[in-house]
């Protein structure tokens, strides 16, 4: 009777893990991201989600563009925070929210004094972009806003990396308003006085690979986003 109980208890425990995860309530979402969930407005709505859903385990991958979008077609990964220029077929997408860009430079560089930076500035300066052989976004990003004859320094590193160079005088580099809540030594950053000085984030992922925790999650950042008025 003692071994009938048990088996019941545990067929039941069984079922209600079904329609929770049918419901999206637990779960694991692996979750691509190009660059450290840094600042405002990422990290609130991370922080607001892990609050509502603490029985899903949100595990982050940090990848390059390429990567992610391999992880995501063979499944390895569930959804990613990509910018909106990184699109690519087959996957669908949901802008969340637009950052602007702002220009990090050497503490002692000239235009730490300039009142107003535009693009026209920047023409003359050598750009630090992280890069691979097999995925050039960065650099390819930059290159949108900047236009032809901009001279790039590509490193296969780290974004932490980029910005030791830049404090260290080797160039300059651009980056979102939440990664420069992140201070470096000998790194100035300086908003730049463009009106399409900015970059969109979305949310990527490819419907057949979805489950009830993702569809939750996409679900949870879109309105967020909108209530928010993010975009």
């Amino acid at each position: 009777m003692v071994y009938v109980r048990r088996v019941l208890a545990e067929l039941e425990a069984v079922k209600r893990s079904g329609r929770c995860n049918g419901s999206g309530d637990v779960g694991q979402i692996r979750l691509g991201v190009r660059m450290p969930p840094v600042g405002t407005p990422l990290q609130p709505l991370l922080n607001k989600w892990y609050r509502r859903h603490p029985n899903v385990d949100l595990v982050f991958h940090e990848m390059n563009e390429r990567d992610i979008r391999t992880a995501i077609g063979e499944r390895r990964l569930d959804v990613a925070f990509m910018s909106k220029h990184t699109r690519w077929p087959h996957a669908v997408t949901e802008p969340i929210y637009r950052e602007r860009i702002v220009l990090a430079l050497h503490k002692d560089h000239p235009l730490v004094a300039a009142k107003k930076i535009k693009w026209d500035n920047l023409r003359g300066e050598t750009f630090l972009v992280q890069g691979w052989e097999e995925s050039q976004a960065a650099r390819e990003l930059y290159a949108s806003f900047l236009g032809s004859g901009v001279q790039f320094k590509t490193h296969a590193a780290s974004n932490q990396t980029i910005m030791a160079l830049v404090g260290a005088g080797f160039g300059v580099t651009l980056v979102t308003k939440s990664q420069a809540e992140v201070r470096f030594p000998g790194v100035v950053f300086k908003p730049i006085a463009e009106k399409g000085a900015c970059v969109e984030i979305e949310l990527v992922w490819v419907p057949e690979n979805e489950e009830a925790v993702v569809g939750r999650f996409v679900a949870f950042m879109r309105d967020e986003a909108r209530s928010r008025h993010l975009l």
